[in-house]
């Protein structure tokens, strides 16, 4: 059963980085890098993750920045793009990305079984995308993210909504083989509550840029990219939360 943890995520960020780079995803990532502001849509169009992250109280003041599950950085680099390009950043994985940038210190733990090498009071915000679906004790995570945290520090946690059980073979919640449970806004309310948060928002992530695109999803599956997924992410396919230490 050891060996079976230490093996689960074996591959994962090899896995991450092909993401990255499949389908028209290079094509139009490289052209993105022409302006400043081709770069910033190519961003809200690709990761989801980075929509509701302006929307955390004080991280455009925050001097200490923690992305636990970390992966390839994209999170932490839009926030030092385009937010605040003054914190340090900080990031968290079991496994080092290969597209990770250098500015993000890093350090390899599993959340689930150790605890978060840093002191108590540590950082301004902490960051976690798409990292509690995965676990077994998600609980572990909420209280890490709390220890470290100081007083009026915020936690942001973006997750897999119910609603990804529904969605398409290659979208569907369970194609990820490491998916432990997807999550609702009132189970992220309660294990918030449970860990010593105060919540300041919880709501559903929706993905409106898509909406012109609908009637063309048939033709755009015709690519080598699979878009069966704008549909559900114009409903509702994330969900996060927003929490404060008190």
């Amino acid at each position: 059963m050891e060996e079976f943890k230490n093996n689960k995520f074996k591959n994962y960020q090899n896995y991450l980085a092909e993401i990255k780079r499949s389908g028209v995803k290079p094509f139009f990532e490289d052209l993105s890098q022409r302006s400043f502001l081709l770069k910033k849509i190519y961003y809200r169009l690709t990761n989801i993750s980075v929509k509701k992250l302006k929307t955390i109280p004080k991280i455009s003041q925050a001097s200490n920045i923690l992305d636990i599950g970390c992966g390839t950085g994209d999170t932490l680099r839009y926030i030092k793009e385009y937010i605040n390009p003054d914190a340090k950043f900080y990031g968290i994985d079991i496994d080092k990305n290969p597209y990770l940038p250098d500015f993000v210190e890093f350090k390899s733990y599993n959340i689930e079984h150790s605890s978060l090498p840093y002191e108590d009071n540590t950082f301004d915000i902490v960051i976690s995308n798409f990292v509690l679906e995965h676990l077994q004790n998600p609980q572990k995570l909420f209280e890490e993210s709390f220890r470290i945290l100081k007083k009026g520090g915020y936690f942001y946690c973006s997750t897999e909504y119910y609603t990804s059980l529904f969605c398409p073979d290659y979208w569907n919640f369970y194609s990820d083989p490491t998916h432990v449970r997807p999550w609702t806004k009132r189970s992220l309310k309660n294990l918030s509550n449970s860990t010593g948060f105060k919540i300041y928002k919880v709501g559903i992530i929706r993905w409106w840029e898509f909406l012109p695109v609908l009637p063309i999803v048939p033709i755009l599956n015709l690519t080598k990219s699979n878009f069966s997924f704008i549909p559900f992410e114009i409903l509702g396919r994330t969900v996060y939360l927003i929490a404060v230490k008190p």
